[in-house]
């Protein structure tokens, strides 16, 4: 009788380590999961900021379009020459915002009018630059376009 009650404590002594081999596993199984969504909630984050400065960045180049549409002479040389608030304070907290510059370009095919609008979401920036030329015979209408996203 003695030997099986002896028996039986081994086997409770064995089953422990066993539990712990297992515990520690699920922990790790569980610490990668973990690992892996939080990479994917930034990279996520960072994809939707990128998205949102191209935006602004497109939305202030259809913004001086319109001024160019309504003024053919139109132009902003300086740098940054008028911004575009896209949230509250956006511009002054570079959280939110359009810079655009316009250049003095005369619109014909040689020298054409340059619109640079540089769009940021957070620490994220984007740069849209469209080349506007006129059509002298339909009174100076835009006749084309060329946009192009700057990498730099």
């Amino acid at each position: 009788m003695m030997k099986n009650i002896e028996k039986q404590k081994q086997k409770g002594v064995a089953s422990l380590p066993t539990i712990l081999a297992l515990s520690a596993l699920i922990l790790a199984i569980g610490a990668s999961v973990l690992a892996i969504t939080f990479d994917e909630t930034v990279v996520s984050f960072d994809q939707s900021q990128t998205t949102q400065a191209l935006f602004y960045a497109e939305s202030g180049a259809k913004d001086a379009l319109i001024r160019i549409a309504r003024d053919k002479t139109y132009n902003c040389t300086t740098a940054d020459c008028y911004t575009i608030d896209l949230a509250t304070n956006g511009c002054t907290q570079n959280t939110a915002c359009a810079k655009v510059t316009v250049s003095a370009g005369t619109g014909a095919s040689g020298n054409p009018v340059v619109v640079t609008s540089k769009g940021i979401s957070g620490n994220t920036t984007r740069k849209v630059q469209v080349s506007v030329t006129f059509d002298a015979s339909l009174n100076g209408q835009i006749a084309s376009y060329i946009w192009t996203e700057l990498t730099n």
